[in-house]
C-alpha cells in the first residue's frame, strides 16, 4: 500500500518547535521574574507567551493529525481503486457529513487566537490612550472589536450546533448518478417551527483555487443549481429527532465529482436553510456524483459553445452552465426586483441596497480605511504612502455607495430595450431596438471562500455589434437574475438561453477535463516546500489574521464503514447510569408510580444490561406508555445502543419501543392502521412496511404481516420500498424468512436492496446464531459461483457474501470460496454445534 510522504510532517513540526519552546521559556522567564513586574504586566506576558505555544502545539498536532488521516485516505484508496464514491467514510456509508459539523471548533479556536492578539492592547495600551484623551484609541478599539465579533459568532456557533447536532444527509442511491433521482433525507434536531418551511439548494460548483501564500483565493463558479422549499408539514420523524426529505432530478449532461486536482475541482452541494426564531438553520453537505456503467449517458459531451457575448474578454476565459440549466426559469418567490406593466411594456425596477450584507462589508471596511489614512495623517508618514491608502478608501467608498445606493430601470417594449442605471437611479439612458440586440446574460462574479455559493450576478446585453452594456447588478439570487433574462428574452423576441456565465481569471480552461475512466487517486501535495509555506502562511494567519476560521485543512473525523445499516448518530452523549444491581421488587414498586416517561428510560437502560427481570417488566408496560413518552436524547441514545445489542430480547425491546414512541398499540388494530397507511400513502408506504416489521417481530398478526410484506418486498416498483420491506422482514425471526432474504440479496435489481438484504442475513434483525448458520452453505456456493461470472456486480455481491460468512461465523478467512468451503466441511458441524449450545438469545453484538 502507498504510504504518504512524511517530509511535510517532519518539516512543519521543526518548525513549529521554535514557537512551542519560544513560547515556553518565555513564559518561563516571566514567571522565574515575576518580583519584577507588576501583576498587570505579568499577565499581558504570560497571555503573549501563551499565544506562541497555542501556535507551536496546534502545528505540531496538525502535522502529526493530518498525516494519520492521509494515510487512513490512501487505505481507501487502494482498498476501492475504482470506486471514488468508497473513498470517504461517510459517503461508503449512504449518508454526507455536514461540512459545518466542527465550525463551531473552529470558530472557537479562531475567537481564542484574535483575542490573544488584541488582550495585551485591551489591558495596556487602549487604557493608557483613554486617559490621554487619544482619539487613535478609536482605531485601537475597532481592531479589538475583531475578537468580540468572533466570540459572538463562536457562540452563535455553539448555539446552532447544540440546537440542531450533529446532522447529516443520508442519501438512497450510491453513486448518485447524473440523470437519475436523487432521494434522501436531512437527519437532524429540529424542535422549532419553520413557517416559511426550509430551502434546499443542489449545485454543482466548480471550485477554482488561484494565487498561493497570502494571495490564495477560493472561488466557487456554479455550472446548475435547483431550488426547492420543504414546506415544514413533510417534515417528519427520525432518528435525531426530524428528517427532512430531499428529492431532486439531477441532469443528464452534469458533471460528475472531481477531486483529482485540489486547485480546480468539480463539488455537488447540498445546501438547507431555514428562518426559525433564536439562531437560522443552515447546512451545507458535499455529495458523490458518479457515472457507472449503467447511468444514464448525454448526448453529447459537456460544450461550452461560443455565443455571442460570451467570448472572452481580457484576463477572462467566460464559462456557461450546463444545458439543462438552459430552459424556462419559474418566478421565484421572493424577489428584489419590481415588475411594473406601463406605456406598452414591462419595466423591471432594482430598488436600492440589493445586497445589503455586501453593502455592510463595504461600509466597515471603508470605516478601516478611513481610520488608517487618519492615523497617517496625524503622524508624519511619507505622503506617497499615504496617498496610496487615500486613493484605496476612495475607491472602497465607491463601491459601498454603488452597492448601497445604485438602482437600475430596464424598459422592454414599443421594440426597444431601455435602461438607466447610477447612484438613487440618476444616469444616462440608453435605448438599443430589438432588432440590434444579439443575446441577453445572467453573469456571475466569481466568488470567494466557503463552501457555499455567494455569487453575485448581473444582467448583460450583447449588441449585434459585439458592444455589451451592464443594465443591472447586484442581483443576489441565481433563479431571479435567469428569471429576469428569460423575461427580457421572451420580450425581445429573442431564442431562450438561460445559460448563466462566469467570468474565470486567465490561465483556467473554460471547459473543465472530467475523467473518462474512473479516477484513480487524488493528487496530494506533501513535497517539503509546499509544507512550508503551508506551514509560513499559516503561522501568518494565526497571528494577525486569526480570524481565517477555514484554516484546518481537515477538520472531519474518520469514522470506519461497516456492512450495518446506518445507525442514529448520538444527539447529545447522556452518561449512562449505574445502577446497584438488578431490579427489585422495591425498584418495581417505585418506578410504576413514577412518571411514563422515567419508567421506559430506566426500564429499557436496564434492559440493555442484560437485566431479565427489567426485560420482563418492560414487555408488561411497553404498551400502556403510547401516547405518554416521548424521543429525547436519552431514548434516542438507547435505541441506538439496543439496534445491536447481543441480546435479541433486547433487539425486540427496541421494536417494541420504537412503535411506543411512534404512537402504536401492540394490536391488530394497529396493523390495521399500517397496513391501510401502506396501501394508500405511496409517500409514507416505506415507512408503514418497516413498522409493519416490528409490529409482527412482536407477536401481532404474523402471517398476514408476513404475506404483505414478502408482496412489498418482491413486487413494488419503488426500490425504496423494497428495501424497507426487507428491513422489517428482519424482525420476523423464522427460517423461511431468511430463505425470503436470500432470494432478495441474489434477485433484486437494486443493489441497495441487495446490500440490506445481506446485513439482515449476517448479522442484523432477530434471528438466532444457529439459524443463520443454516446459511452459509447457501453464501458459499453463491459466492463461488459469482467468481465465475463476468465482473461488474458481481465482484461486490462477492465481496458481501464473504462479509456474511466472516459475521455468521466469527471466522476471518480470505475471501476464496475454496477455502470455505474445506473450513464449513471440517468445522461447520462444530460450530453449529456450538450455536446450538448458547442461550437463543446470545447474539453477535454490540453490548
Amino acid at each position: 500500500m502507498a504510504q504518504p510522504s512524511k517530509v511535510g510532517p517532519v518539516i512543519l513540526t521543526i518548525f513549529a518547535l521554535p514557537f512551542l519552546g519560544g513560547g515556553l521559556f518565555f513564559i518561563c522567564a516571566q514567571i522565574v521574574s515575576s518580583q519584577n513586574f507588576k501583576p498587570a504586566d505579568l499577565a499581558l506576558g504570560i497571555t503573549f507567551g501563551s499565544f506562541f505555544v497555542l501556535i507551536g502545539a496546534g502545528l505540531i498536532f496538525a502535522s502529526i493529525k493530518g498525516y494519520g488521516l492521509l494515510k487512513k485516505q490512501v487505505a481507501l484508496q487502494d482498498a476501492n481503486p475504482l470506486s471514488p464514491w468508497l473513498w470517504r467514510a461517510d459517503w461508503a456509508s449512504r449518508r454526507a457529513e455536514s461540512a459545518n459539523k466542527k465550525s463551531y471548533i473552529t470558530a472557537w479556536i479562531a475567537a481564542t487566537f484574535v483575542n490573544l492578539i488584541t488582550a495585551p492592547f485591551m489591558l495596556g495600551k487602549i487604557p493608557e490612550l483613554l486617559r490621554q484623551h487619544d482619539p487613535r484609541v478609536f482605531i485601537l478599539l475597532g481592531f479589538c472589536a475583531f475578537g468580540a465579533i468572533l466570540t459572538i459568532n463562536a457562540i452563535r456557533a455553539t448555539i446552532r450546533h447544540e440546537r440542531f447536532g450533529n446532522s447529516y444527509f443520508e442519501f438512497d442511491p450510491l453513486p448518485i448518478s447524473p440523470g437519475r433521482r436523487m432521494t434522501g433525507r436531512i437527519q437532524l434536531r429540529f424542535e422549532t417551527p419553520a413557517v416559511h418551511g426550509i430551502d434546499l439548494r443542489l449545485s454543482c460548483v466548480r471550485r477554482i483555487v488561484t494565487g498561493s501564500g497570502k494571495s490564495r483565493a477560493v472561488s466557487n463558479a456554479t455550472f446548475w443549481q435547483a431550488d426547492k422549499n420543504v414546506p415544514s408539514t413533510a417534515i417528519e420523524p427520525g432518528p435525531l429527532g426530524r428528517a427532512i426529505p430531499v428529492e431532486f432530478e439531477l441532469p443528464t449532461d452534469g458533471l460528475i465529482t472531481d477531486h483529482r486536482n485540489p486547485d480546480d475541482q468539480i463539488l455537488w452541494l447540498l445546501h438547507a436553510q431555514a428562518d426559525v426564531p433564536g439562531v437560522d438553520y443552515s447546512d451545507d453537505f458535499e455529495l458523490p456524483v458518479f457515472r457507472t456503467a449503467d447511468s444514464p449517458q448525454p448526448a453529447s459531451d459537456f460544450s461550452l459553445q461560443a455565443t455571442p457575448g460570451s467570448s472572452s474578454s481580457f484576463g477572462f476565459a467566460a464559462e456557461k452552465s450546463l444545458d439543462a440549466d438552459s430552459g424556462a426559469v419559474a418566478q421565484p418567490e421572493r424577489t428584489k426586483v419590481v415588475v411594473t406593466m406601463h406605456d406598452g411594456g414591462t419595466e423591471f425596477y432594482f430598488p436600492p441596497l440589493r445586497t445589503p450584507s455586501r453593502a455592510l462589508l463595504l461600509l466597515v471596511v471603508s470605516l478601516v480605511f478611513t481610520g488608517a489614512v487618519y492615523a497617517l495623517l496625524h503622524n508624519r508618514v511619507p505622503l506617497l504612502f499615504t496617498a496610496v491608502f487615500a486613493l484605496g478608501d476612495l475607491l472602497v467608498i465607491f463601491g459601498f455607495s454603488h452597492v448601497a445606493f445604485g438602482s437600475a430601470r430596464i424598459f422592454a417594449g414599443n421594440g426597444e430595450i431601455q435602461s438607466r442605471s447610477g447612484l438613487l437611479g440618476f444616469g444616462a439612458l440608453r435605448r438599443i431596438p430589438f432588432s440590434e440586440v444579439a443575446s441577453i446574460l445572467p453573469v456571475a462574479s466569481l466568488p470567494q471562500g466557503g463552501s457555499s455559493d455567494n455569487s453575485i450576478y448581473a444582467i448583460r446585453m450583447v449588441t449585434e455589434s459585439g458592444q455589451k452594456f451592464t443594465l443591472a447588478d447586484e442581483i443576489s439570487s441565481r433563479q431571479e437574475a435567469r428569471w429576469i433574462v428569460s423575461q427580457l428574452e421572451t420580450l425581445a423576441g429573442l431564442k431562450l438561453d438561460t445559460h448563466v456565465q462566469v467570468n474565470l481569471p486567465l490561465g483556467l480552461q473554460a471547459q473543465p477535463a472530467q475523467p473518462r475512466t474512473p479516477q484513480t487517486g487524488v493528487r496530494v501535495q506533501t513535497n517539503g516546500s509546499a509544507w512550508v509555506a503551508l506551514a509560513v502562511f499559516g503561522a501568518m494567519v494565526l497571528a494577525f489574521f486569526a480570524m481565517q476560521e477555514k484554516w484546518t485543512a481537515v477538520n472531519r473525523s474518520v469514522r470506519a464503514n461497516n456492512s450495518r445499516p446506518a445507525a442514529a448518530r448520538r444527539t447529545r452523549p447522556v452518561p449512562p447510569r449505574v445502577f446497584s444491581g438488578p431490579l427489585t421488587d422495591g425498584d418495581v414498586d417505585r418506578l410504576l408510580v413514577s412518571p411514563a416517561q422515567a419508567q421506559a428510560e430506566e426500564l429499557f437502560e436496564r434492559a440493555i444490561g442484560h437485566d431479565p427481570r427489567a426485560l420482563e417488566v418492560f414487555d408488561q408496560q411497553v404498551d400502556g406508555w403510547v401516547g405518554r413518552i416521548n424521543q429525547t436524547d436519552r431514548t434516542a441514545q438507547f435505541l441506538q445502543r439496543a439496534q445491536f445489542s447481543e441480546d435479541l430480547r433486547v433487539r425486540l425491546a427496541h421494536a417494541g419501543l420504537s412503535l411506543a414512541l411512534q404512537g402504536f398499540h401492540e394490536n391488530e388494530q394497529a396493523a390495521n392502521s399500517l397496513l391501510t397507511r401502506a396501501s394508500t400513502d405511496p409517500k409514507h408506504r416505506a415507512w408503514a412496511v418497516y413498522c409493519l416489521g416490528m409490529l409482527a417481530g412482536r407477536g401481532v398478526d404474523y402471517a398476514r404481516i408476513h404475506k404483505v410484506l414478502l408482496d412489498y418486498a418482491r413486487n413494488d416498483k419503488n426500490p425504496e420500498v423494497r428495501q424497507w420491506a426487507v428491513e422489517g422482514l428482519r424482525f420476523l425471526a423464522k427460517d423461511e424468512v431468511l430463505d425470503e432474504l436470500f432470494m432478495s440479496f441474489t434477485q433484486d435489481p437494486s443493489m441497495n436492496v441487495r446490500d440490506r438484504a445481506g446485513c439482515n442475513i449476517a448479522d442484523c434483525g432477530i434471528f438466532t446464531r444457529k439459524q443463520r448458520m443454516r446459511m452459509v452453505p447457501k453464501l458459499i456456493d453463491l459466492a463461488a459461483q459469482l467468481g465465475n461470472s463476468t465482473p461488474g456486480t458481481s465482484a461486490q455481491m462477492r465481496n458481501w457474501c464473504f462479509m456474511a460468512l466472516r459475521e455468521i461465523t466469527d471466522q476471518n478467512l480470505p475471501a476464496d470460496a475454496d477455502t470455505w468451503s474445506r473450513w464449513y466441511a471440517e468445522h461447520g458441524a462444530e460450530k453449529m454445534a456450538e450455536f446450538e449450545r448458547i442461550e437463543w438469545w446470545q447474539v453477535r453484538g454490540d453490548e
